[in-house]
Order: C-alpha cells, then sequence, then structure tokens
C-alpha cells in the first residue's frame, strides 16, 4: 500500500500552486510538506494522512484520508475562511476536471470534503483551518 499516496500529494501541491488567486494570497510561497522554521504567515501545510486498501474485483485502490491545513495570523478566522473557501473551490475543480491529473500509474477516482474546522491555536499565534479530503485512487493495469 501507499503506492499512490506521494504522487497524490505532489499532484495536489501542483495543482494549488498553478492557482494564480491562491498564489498571490500565500505571497507566491506557502504550501509546505514540512513548514520551516519561521514560515511567512499566511501558509498551507499538509497534515495527518491515513491510506486503506480499496481493492475490487477489477483492480487495486487505495482510499487516501488527507487533511490540508490552512494558517493564518493577519484578519485571523476572517484570512483562514477565505483561504479555505478559496482551497475548497480549487479542490472541488480538480475532482470534477475533466483532465485528471497524472498520478503515476494511478487513477484518481474522487476526491471529496469531509470535514472542515477553524480554531484558534496559541501555539502558533494564529488561526488554523483544517480541510479533511477522502480520495480514491485505483491502478491503472498495465502502468
Amino acid at each position: 500500500m501507499n503506492g499512490a499516496a506521494l504522487v497524490l500529494q505532489k499532484a495536489i501541491l501542483a495543482w494549488l500552486q498553478a492557482a494564480p488567486l491562491l498564489m498571490e494570497k500565500l505571497h507566491g510561497q506557502g504550501i509546505y510538506d514540512h513548514v520551516p522554521p519561521h514560515a511567512a504567515f499566511p501558509y498551507i501545510s499538509f497534515g495527518q494522512s491515513q491510506i486503506y486498501a480499496w481493492d475490487t474485483d477489477s483492480g487495486t485502490g487505495e482510499e487516501h484520508n488527507l487533511v490540508l491545513h490552512i494558517w493564518a495570523r493577519f484578519n485571523g478566522r476572517r484570512q483562514v475562511l477565505e483561504l479555505m473557501m478559496l482551497v475548497e473551490g480549487l479542490m472541488e475543480a480538480l475532482a470534477s476536471s475533466q483532465q485528471k491529473p497524472d498520478i503515476g500509474g494511478y487513477h484518481l477516482v474522487n476526491l471529496t470534503l469531509q470535514s472542515s474546522q477553524t480554531r484558534n491555536d496559541d501555539l502558533r499565534d494564529g488561526y488554523n483551518g483544517q480541510l479533511r479530503y477522502r480520495a480514491v485512487t485505483e491502478k491503472i493495469e498495465g502502468a
């Protein structure tokens, strides 16, 4: 298992980085797997993920539960919510795109938002938004 996990993350990262409005709001940076020390707010980070077998009679697949964290300080919750709405729209467009991203020998079956949450995070002196997604990938036979 975990075959599609890294390539799925890379595809999501590339999709988000290709969105001019999002990158403008993140000041041209700010989407991280591992957040560097002293990263400037606002930024997005990949959080926890879980992967489960999702095999069918006709193929091999994986179910991915992943979290995107949105961090902001300026304008607090408002900025987090605005960024969350923007990311939600981009992820919805990715899921419904006729040209699915290349995820290295896997087909993106679906990508759906499962839940969202915002909270004040005193440890980081800012606000945190969490978008929890469920994605299903299926191995392309012969790939």
